[in-house]
């Protein structure tokens, strides 16, 4: 019997001979696919002497087979913190579970892990662990240790990116070939079938030429990681259409060549046998979401500039067609080249970051590119459930959940500002406010005290208990998220930044900040296992408590609380010293895991009051500039993608003269200058535009609206446009209401002057004016132009 260590990467599951076997994708010097016998099983809460009544059950699976479990044991599971004795039913293949549980007349349990990860769990793998076992040929026999080694492993990886010829602007699978596909990874290239005086261009027979020639490079290459972007909606199956249609050989996986589709919520995945499918795009969405990126739109354009600085080639993707019919097949070629080339790029700066979210999080590398944080979240909970000998909780079906969507939570405390321009102000924060309650007051759905009469509680300002006895399983993973990122943050400062050692560090950091608080979300979220109404409100009950709390004692200590919101207050101050001594005896009253830091002190800063008469809109709306003449900016128009570029840019500019150099003078020249220049017809198209993502198919929309009206001219010139995109739109001269005068950038030709100036650059800058002292009813310019000289002087 021989003796090995791998990095583990992947599980899966196969059945042979009516056994069923742990698939485990292993990387050492090589790449390798062993088998792990295991039973799969579910959890019945029955008597020790119901056994033989369970083994009697005999059921039909979807696939008409009768099937009776194979034996069934006596086990001990914590319930509610307590140790409660059940049945383990264990079954041939994890087909028969859900046959044999709707016969079983008791309460039933973990019937419905995914199997492979129902194995992880069980022996507490983790991806990127090293894991020593013993086998025999294909076959391992134990599983010895599993060990988080000092680094990770080296995953080779390739990305990808494929043209296709578009004369009807959509491309049609059926009849519209592929013609060209890119990639980079050990090599570069371009594959296509028309001649290139490009190097790194290798021409081929036709269409199925190139597929198959791509199909031999990913076996010559074998890549770990296969990057793509939207390539999962795209890409992939276009390949396996047209390689269908062509009797072309495509076999991307490694072992058995096999791929197969994967739908998680909203979300299409390639699993492909062997190797790790990484689309990108859904990531870059996840990450826009919780604002580690700060991209606009999500396309691949985009993206590239806000991470990497860098642009795709400028061809619209209406124009490929007309490129290819011209011959002009260089540019195209260098096109599909530089797609690959920043898909690549941006792959390998962000799988650092997913390797360490897969680690953290104990979920193969492929699901967790695929997954929200909510998810990454409760497969957390379910692998320390697993190694706490806890029972997981069922996830909620039908009337429980839209009964938990129709009671919601009350939100975090604000205190808004009064709107004015302000000197010396110094930012504090309560450190993950959410994760550090939860931590601190032990709460979780197992600690929350029902009848029990207890001194041993935390008493939540709503009036729920929670016990001090013993730590829920909730807070004890956050807890030790939260410890383990404060002792990286500190090593962090003493390592070289452009060090390996850095980047992976750095990483884990974020990666550990994206799970620790996702936890409070997760805990009221409709369709979560481990969902508790009381929880969730407590934890924001407790917030606006500390908030509130803070607010008092900055006010007796003699500070001006301008604003305040949620973990965060904005003090007026005049000596730097008295505002770390507040913090530090706002400290020493908070419970262990509860930290107010400083923020930084700032120099200047605009606040304006909100939209809507009755409070409605951006509650954070300002812009400060710091010490080090940074601005920092919330709320405003720049920071939002349905604004045009010209509104933020003359927004940013106005908040950059009165912050940088208090010149209103200044700010009032620069809106005359922009307001000149669209009279003048001064201004390009692009930095007129408009985007708005559609929230669903634009043939369902009931009312008429400037982007519903866009993208139906985009789709009657045969433009690609569904759910989830984002319509970039100019508003022209032609039409009588707004929406008939939208038009999409790709087909625009004019501008409405008027409608920039009234509903883009004056609303963007009128409210910050205001507060220098400008009245704003002579601010709107209208088709009979008044002069702006009421405005200005």
């Amino acid at each position: 019997m021989k003796k090995r260590r791998a990095y583990f990467i992947d599980a899966s599951y196969i059945v042979k001979n009516n056994l069923t076997y742990i698939s485990l994708l292993l990387k050492g010097k090589d790449v390798v696919r062993l088998y792990y016998q295991y039973d799969p099983y579910f959890l019945v809460d029955a008597p020790k002497d119901r056994k033989e009544e369970l083994l009697a059950i005999k059921a039909t699976t979807k696939r008409g087979h009768v099937v009776s479990p194979i034996r069934v044991e006596e086990v001990e599971r914590k319930v509610e913190m307590k140790k409660k004795k059940m049945l383990k039913v264990y079954c041939k293949e994890p087909s028969d579970v859900p046959a044999i549980k709707h016969q079983v007349p008791y309460p039933c349990y973990e019937f419905s892990i995914p199997f492979a990860r129902r194995f992880m769990f069980d022996m507490q793998l983790s991806p990127f662990y090293v894991i020593t076992y013993e086998r025999e040929g294909k076959l391992i026999k134990k599983i010895k240790s599993v060990e988080e080694p000092e680094d990770p492993p080296k995953l080779e990886t390739m990305a990808f990116d494929i043209e296709t010829y578009n004369p009807m602007g959509i491309p049609r699978e059926e009849k519209d070939p592929i013609t060209m596909i890119s990639y980079c990874g050990k090599k570069r290239g371009v594959l296509t079938f028309k001649k290139s005086k490009k190097k790194f261009v290798e021409t081929l027979e036709g269409e199925k030429e190139i597929i198959e020639k791509f199909n031999q490079i990913i076996k010559e290459e074998n890549p770990d990681v296969l990057f793509g972007y939207n390539s999962a909606n795209f890409d992939l199956p276009y390949l396996v259409t047209r390689a269908k249609k062509l009797k072309a050989t495509f076999r991307l996986g490694r072992f058995r060549g096999t791929m197969r589709t994967l739908k998680k919520g909203l979300i299409n995945g390639y699993d492909i046998d062997g190797r790790v499918h990484f689309d990108l795009y859904p990531m870059m969405r996840l990450f826009g979401f919780i604002g580690l990126i700060k991209a606009q739109k999500f396309t691949l354009d985009s993206v590239a500039e806000e991470v990497l600085g860098k642009k795709k080639i400028d061809v619209k993707k209406d124009q490929i067609w007309q490129l290819w019919d011209e011959g002009d097949i260089d540019k195209l070629c260098e096109y599909s080249m530089v797609d690959a080339e920043l898909t690549s790029e941006l792959g390998e700066n962000f799988l650092p970051l997913e390797m360490e979210m897969a680690s953290t999080a104990k979920m193969p590398l492929f699901q967790t590119t695929l997954s929200t944080s909510g998810q990454l979240v409760e497969n957390l909970l379910m692998y320390h459930a697993a190694e706490r000998g806890e029972i997981i909780p069922l996830r909620p079906v039908g009337e429980a959940i839209y009964e938990r969507i129709n009671a919601p939570i009350q939100g975090a405390f604000v205190k808004l500002p009064e709107p004015g321009i302000y000197e010396n102000l110094a930012v504090l924060d309560f450190r993950g406010l959410y994760p550090s309650i939860i931590v601190s007051y032990n709460i979780d759905p197992e600690t929350l005290l029902k009848d029990e009469e207890s001194k041993q509680t935390f008493v939540s300002p709503t009036g729920a208990r929670f016990s001090k006895k013993e730590i829920g399983l909730v807070p004890r993973v956050l807890d030790y998220l939260i410890d383990m990122r404060i002792k990286i943050k500190k090593q962090l400062k003493k390592i070289d930044k452009s060090s390996p050692a850095y980047v992976k560090m750095n990483a884990r950091s974020h990666a550990l900040k994206i799970l620790s608080n996702s936890f409070y979300g997760y805990l009221g979220y409709a369709r979560s296992r481990w969902y508790s109404r009381p929880c969730a409100e407590s934890v924001t009950a407790w917030g606006r408590k500390h908030i509130t709390e803070t607010i008092e004692k900055a006010e007796k200590a003699g500070f001006q609380v301008l604003y305040a919101d949620t973990d965060s207050v904005f003090l007026i101050y005049k000596n730097k010293k008295e505002v770390l001594e507040f913090m530090d005896d706002v400290n020493a009253t908070l419970p262990e895991k509860m930290e107010l830091e400083l923020e930084g002190f700032y120099k200047r800063g605009v606040f304006v009051s909100k939209k809507g008469k009755e409070g409605k809109g951006a509650k954070k709306k300002y812009a400060m500039i710091g010490e080090d003449d940074r601005i920092k900016i919330r709320g405003f128009e720049l920071v939002r993608r349905d604004w045009s570029e010209i509104a933020k840019e003359t927004q940013l500019k106005v908040l950059e003269a009165i912050l940088k150099e208090g010149s209103k003078e200044k700010a009032v020249k620069i809106v005359r200058d922009t307001i000149t220049k669209l009279q003048e017809g001064k201004v390009p198209l692009k930095k007129l535009a408009i985007n708005t993502q559609l929230n669903k198919d634009p043939r369902r929309y009931e009312l008429a609206s400037p982007e519903l009206s866009a993208a139906n001219k985009m789709l009657k010139a045969g433009m690609p446009v569904e759910k989830g995109s984002i319509i970039s739109f100019v508003i022209g001269k032609k039409g009588k209401t707004i929406s008939e005068k939208a038009e999409p950038l790709e087909l625009a030709k004019d501008y409405d002057t008027d409608y920039y100036i009234n509903n883009q650059i004056l609303p963007s800058v009128m409210k910050i004016l205001k507060e220098l002292g400008y009245d704003e009813h002579s601010m709107k310019v209208g088709g009979k132009q008044k002069s702006l000289d009421s405005f200005f002087d």
